[in-house]
């Protein structure tokens, strides 16, 4: 099994991906600062015209008092959308004392994650 890995990251943050190929679909394992699990969600693309370039499906399951299902959804759809494969994210990121800017901060990098994601597997370097 291939673990392909990549991190952003700008002055104060820095965030990490793993990444496993699970035949056709991806599981994509994000963490940064305190590292643990605090959600878990899978996006599912939709397959047919009708809904082209959609999301049939996003679930998560969240741990009590965690917000990582928010990065969850944003990965996981982002990436399920773009490469029309399953993907399953494992989140958990936790720095202390956030103010709501750093918040924008984090997922501004998670976007910028994705993106690299979505770059590395659309040019069929898996």
């Amino acid at each position: 099994m291939e673990l392909i890995n990549f991190e952003v990251e700008n002055e104060r943050f820095k965030i990490f991906a793993n990444i496993i190929n699970q035949g056709n679909d991806l599981i994509v394992i994000i963490k940064g600062g305190e590292i643990h699990v605090g959600a878990v969600g899978v996006s599912i693309p939709a397959d047919s015209s009708h809904f082209k370039n959609k999301i049939i499906s996003t679930s998560t399951i969240t741990l009590p008092g965690h917000k990582d299902d928010v990065v969850c959804k944003l990965i996981g759809e982002k990436i399920a959308k773009e490469l029309n494969k399953i993907v399953c994210v494992i989140c958990g990121i936790h720095y202390d004392n956030l103010k709501k800017n750093e918040i924008n901060e984090i997922l501004d990098l998670c976007e910028k994650l994705g993106e690299k994601i979505i770059e590395k597997f659309r040019g069929g370097n898996e």
